[in-house]
This record gives structure tokens, C-alpha cells and sequence, in this order.
């Protein structure tokens, strides 16, 4: 059980890392998209308005709870240390924070944004860190 808590901790932390990188990279790609609608065909266009839109965002969201938080949780009992979740929730707020008081793809949620998932994935990282112990390794 407790090897499973440090994998999905794991999980929770690289994909808030991607999220991220995603949210910093968000407002370089949409500066270059009317170089990639000249360029390219509509499947492009497509599949890059599907990467870029809120429905990615709200995908990532969820993997990061799901993930980070379930990690938390079962690893928890290991180290005892509540700072790892309460910094976690505390890019989680940032988060839902940037969902819905910011305008999509403003400055501000951008920020939010790469703040919160940046402190999540530090959290995780952290986690994992705490867990460096015989029982957790699962050996």
C-alpha cells in the first residue's frame, strides 16, 4: 500500500509539473497560431484548440487531484508531516482560483496557474521526499 501511495504521489507530481509547463507555454503557442493557421491544415488547428482549451485545463486538474491527492493520502501515515498537503491545497486553491475569477488565458490565470501547479508538484516532490524510508521503498 504504501509503494502504491508513493507512485501515485508520483503521478500527482509530474502531472502537475506538465500542467505547468503547459500553462507557461500556453500564451507562446497562441502568439504563434497565426503563423500555424497559415501553414497548416484544419486537423492541426484542430487538435491544437483541443491542447490549448479549458477542457486540457479541467483534464489536468482532476489528474492532479485524483493522482497527488490519493498519494498524499496513503503516504501520510508513513511520515506523519501535514505540509506536504497543506502546500498542495494551497496550489489547488491557486488553481480553482485562476478557474474561476480570471479570464481564460489572461495574464492572471496564467500565473495562477503555473503558481499553483508549480506548488502541488513541489509538494509531491516533498512527499516523496518524507517517504524516503524502508517501509516506503517496499522492500
Amino acid at each position: 500500500m504504501n509503494s502504491i501511495g508513493n507512485r501515485l504521489s508520483q503521478v500527482g507530481s509530474y502531472a502537475s509539473l506538465a500542467c505547468a509547463i503547459h500553462c507557461a507555454l500556453t500564451p507562446i503557442v497562441i502568439l504563434t497560431l497565426p503563423i500555424l493557421t497559415t501553414h497548416f491544415s484544419t486537423e492541426w488547428n484542430t487538435a491544437l484548440s483541443s491542447i490549448l482549451g479549458e477542457t486540457a485545463e479541467w483534464l489536468f486538474l482532476g489528474v492532479i487531484c485524483l493522482f497527488g491527492g490519493f498519494g498524499l493520502l496513503t503516504t501520510y501515515s508513513i511520515h506523519q508531516d501535514k505540509r506536504p498537503g497543506y502546500l498542495s491545497a494551497v496550489g489547488l486553491l491557486l488553481l480553482l482560483l485562476a478557474r474561476f475569477t480570471t479570464n481564460h488565458l489572461s495574464a492572471e490565470e496564467i500565473t495562477l496557474d503555473v503558481l499553483g501547479a508549480s506548488l502541488i508538484a513541489l509538494a509531491g516532490f516533498w512527499n516523496r521526499r518524507l517517504c524516503q524510508c524502508y517501509s516506503c521503498k517496499g522492500d
